[in-house]
């Protein structure tokens, strides 16, 4: 019991202590320490600024990073530190040192560098130069229309402050950049405002020299995006600094104007995907000093998750190679002949789509240009009239010439207008009407026909003849209908930015582009692919893959999987989207396939190509009349044969005929397949270069005279007298509309 009562007196005085501690500290704090504390938290300063996370990655399907991050330093100015008496001599010493170092600073002020200045705006209505003129009204100037660029100079240099000794150089630099704060809406919510990027350990150096010289110039450390190769820029596009007038729609997302966005191609399209969450840094400072006492965060970021392609980058490289050397050597080729077709070749696209899925697996088009050196070179670019800017593959549309044979064919077989064995004689000019009486192309190249044809000899032969025949049976209206079945002249889908739609030939599209009335003798010339028909390179490729799958067309594709940058755990698998089913009976399917293999073999339009190949496959030419121009060439095929992977669509923008195309689908094939042939490449070539202009068919001769038929009311345009290059014989009337650039 006593023991007891000695345990519990003990407890209870070590209880007492300890309290008594307690009260003695809080009273040494409130009381006497307490005028100590307040100074030290009054005197801080807290202030917030925004870290931005990590963008996530682009990959190929393999895992190949095709566009990532790299550590690099940035200019940056601080507006809790910048002095605004000051800070044209800053500015001053920053332009000096960038100089220098051939450091290019953030300017968008539309006005050129040398004297007499001008402008270099665009256009007022919106975006940079509407901004401009806004900034101009605001000031009383009125808008830029009316002023003079050297006299919008001089006011600017008033508005700012600028001393006039300054060289030119000098002036236009401080403009430059205290427009970009304005423009960029420079304040405490707004900071800090990158100035220039990519800076090296010199030039970090040299700024740092200059220490308390240069308040509110600030070095960083931060991501900047890294491309890995020049190929596939036009679909991997790239990232810039948020506008304003994307700031404006999305800072409810929690962008900042000093974050980057996508500005084009999958960066553009997996923004929401690449993009990670910003965090918040703390950095306190002593208000009297100017020291920063501590940093810390307040909310960690959190990088953006990777995306995983369709794309495979070895077959896309090879894709866009085979692509620039086909264009080189049809330009060399058409300077050495005497008629000069194809010397004119300017741009091109080829597509390779998978035709189970709907993924893309290469897409190139030509001219291309540098992720890495975008910048350097925007001027050129943008000043280049082939415009290398332009992702012709979704951006263009062209006329299908022949290879739109297979749809008119899958119609007429479908409605039972005729069957795989019915046949057609070819009498060289078709006579239906009195007023209107185009030709096949064996008529007019060798005075001869086809004589009696069926559908898959007319496809490997390119009969214009037969198929003149099939769209008067079969009408505009039946036609549209399995063309738009097939995704011509329609959007695919696919999540590149700027698609086009192209157009599909017929009354309401004729109405619609406010063209003349649409005469039967118009139908001739849609059903072989002419008129007013054009369409995207990507849409072929697809149209030709719902085919020869047996009619399931999928929306084209380039986003495979998205992952957590971390751990690489899947987010998103992309699975293949249906758009719709397209009735192809097997008896249907059968002949036109037979008829594109017969393209390739047997004295076919492209036959002379593909001599030898080790693998079964399928193709067709086209080629389309240009005014002012060589032909457009079109060539389209798939492989294997008898159980289709892979489709490809190549164009060349007047490259004279669509056979000549042919080595781009070889290339394609020889990576996809690993087939080893870059050895059988110039046994290939050498056997395009032996074959005979012979006619793709033992010429029947056409009969004496040609019969009138009824009237067409009022003729189409009548078709181009001029056929392809002979060695490749694809038929087809080619007149037709000049194309291309974007909607």
């Amino acid at each position: 019991m006593k023991t007891r009562v000695t345990r519990v007196i003990a407890l209870f005085l070590a209880a007492m202590l300890i309290m008594g501690v307690a009260v003695y500290r809080l009273i040494q704090l409130q009381l006497i320490r307490g005028s100590d504390s307040t100074v030290r938290v009054v005197s801080n300063v807290v202030r917030k600024y925004e870290e931005q996370a990590s963008r996530g990655e682009i990959m190929d399907r393999n895992g190949t990073v095709l566009a990532g991050n790299a550590l690099s330093y940035s200019v940056q100015a601080d507006y809790y530190l910048w002095d605004t008496e000051a800070q044209n001599d800053v500015i001053l010493r920053l332009y000096d040192i960038l100089t220098e170092a051939g450091v290019p600073w953030e300017d968008v002020l539309p006005l050129t560098m040398d004297w007499p200045t001008k402008y270099t705006y665009t256009t007022l209505e919106n975006g940079a130069g509407k901004r401009f003129a806004d900034f101009t009204e605001q000031q009383g100037w009125g808008s830029p229309t009316e002023l003079d660029p050297g006299r919008l100079f001089n006011l600017m240099c008033q508005h700012y402050g600028v001393d006039g000794n300054l060289t030119l150089a000098q002036r236009r630099a401080l403009l430059g950049i205290r427009y970009f704060l304005d423009d960029r809406q420079f304040s405490a919510y707004n900071t800090p405002l990158i100035l220039a990027s990519g800076v090296t350990t010199a030039t970090v150096a040299r700024i740092a020299e200059y220490g308390n010289d240069m308040p509110g110039v600030e070095i960083r450390v931060s991501d900047s995006r890294e491309y890995f190769s020049d190929y596939a820029s036009h679909i991997l596009g790239r990232v810039a600094a948020i506008s304003p007038e994307e700031y404006a729609e999305r800072k409810d997302d929690g962008y900042r104007m000093n974050d980057t966005i996508g500005k084009d191609g999958m960066e553009r399209a997996l923004e929401n995907w690449l993009r990670g969450a910003n965090g918040t840094r703390a950095v306190e400072v002593d208000r009297y000093t100017g020291q920063v006492v501590t940093e810390y965060m307040l909310e960690e970021t959190s990088p953006g998750r990777d995306c995983l392609l369709t794309i495979d980058f070895d077959l896309q490289k090879r894709t866009e190679d085979a692509l620039a050397e086909a264009i080189r050597d049809i330009q060399a080729k058409g300077q050495r002949s005497k008629t000069g077709d194809g010397a004119d070749v300017e741009g091109g696209a080829a597509v390779v789509i998978d035709v189970n899925t709907g993924e893309i697996l290469a897409m190139a088009s030509y001219p291309a240009f540098s992720l890495e050196r975008y910048s350097a070179e925007f001027a050129e670019n943008r000043d280049d009239p082939l415009k290398p800017f332009l992702n012709r593959a979704v951006q263009s549309a062209y006329s299908p010439g022949s290879t739109y044979k297979m749809c008119t064919a899958l119609a007429a077989l479908e409605e039972g207008v005729i069957t795989p064995r019915t046949k057609i004689v070819d009498k060289g000019i078709y006579d239906r009407y009195a007023d209107y009486q185009p030709r096949c192309w064996i008529y007019r190249q060798y005075g001869g026909t086809h004589g009696s044809i069926n559908v898959s000899d007319a496809l490997k032969f390119s009969c214009n003849y037969f198929f003149y025949e099939m769209g008067y049976l079969l009408g505009i209206d039946r036609l549209d209908d399995y063309a738009c079945q097939l995704g011509l002249g329609q959007k695919t889908g696919i999540e590149l930015p700027g698609e086009r739609a192209g157009i599909l030939a017929g009354p309401e599209a004729r109405e619609a582009n406010g063209g003349a009335t649409w005469w039967p003798a118009d139908t001739l010339m849609a059903a072989i692919g002419q008129g007013d028909n054009q369409f995207s390179p990507v849409q072929l490729a697809n149209y030709v893959a719902t085919i020869v799958n047996g009619g399931t067309r999928y929306r084209p594709h380039l986003l495979k999987r998205v992952t957590e940058h971390n751990d690489g755990a899947v987010v998103l698998e992309q699975e293949p989207e249906v758009l719709n089913t397209v009735s192809i009976s097997d008896s249907t399917l059968e002949a036109i396939k037979k008829g594109m293999r017969g393209v390739v073999t047997e004295n076919g339009t492209a036959s002379s190509y593909f001599a030898n190949f080790p693998i079964m496959v399928g193709g067709k030419t086209g080629s389309a009349q240009m005014t002012n121009h060589s032909a457009t060439g079109v060539f389209v095929s798939f492989a294997p044969y008898d159980e289709p992977q892979i489709a490809v669509c190549v164009v060349g923008e007047y490259a004279s005929t669509g056979g000549s195309l042919a080595p781009v689908a070889i290339a394609v094939y020889d990576e996809y397949f690993h087939l080893g042939l870059r050895e059988a490449k110039l046994a290939t070539e050498a056997a395009a270069r032996q074959a005979q202009a012979n006619p793709a068919r033992s010429i029947i001769p056409a009969p004496a005279e040609q019969p009138a038929g009824p009237s067409s009311e009022t003729p189409a345009e009548p078709s181009a007298d001029t056929p392809e290059d002979p060695q490749e014989q694809p038929g087809g009337d080619q007149q037709a509309p000049e194309v291309g650039g974007t909607e």
